[in-house]
């Protein structure tokens, strides 16, 4: 019985979710949410050139699957773009500095 009961809980949760995580309108609001909530603790690089980059709203998901509790983790973006993610040990530093959202890095 409580295998019924516990099946048909995970049954609802999961059919609530869907509507709201296909709603454009919802994952936008959503995603917009988490780029505020994530500013400065992520920049985006771009490798020897002057070139500007767009950052696109997906990436929020990335940025915050990606960071880790004490090591900085980088990741690509483009050929010549990655991204600079900042550990949570840093970022709940007294202190902390937030970073520009975009650098340009010279490989030289």
């Amino acid at each position: 019985m409580k295998k019924i009961i516990t099946a048909a809980v995970l049954a609802l949760f999961f059919v609530a979710k869907v509507p709201a995580q296909t709603d454009p309108k919802f994952e936008s609001k959503r995603l917009m949410t988490l780029f505020n909530k994530l500013e400065g603790t992520y920049q985006f690089q771009v490798l020897d050139s002057r070139d500007k980059t767009e950052i696109p709203l997906y990436l929020m998901d990335s940025i915050e699957v990606k960071r880790h509790v004490s090591q900085v983790v980088y990741f690509p973006y483009k050929n010549n773009v990655r991204v600079m993610v900042l550990p949570y040990n840093v970022i709940n530093k007294k202190g902390f500095v937030p970073l520009s959202r975009i650098a340009n890095i010279s490989s030289q």
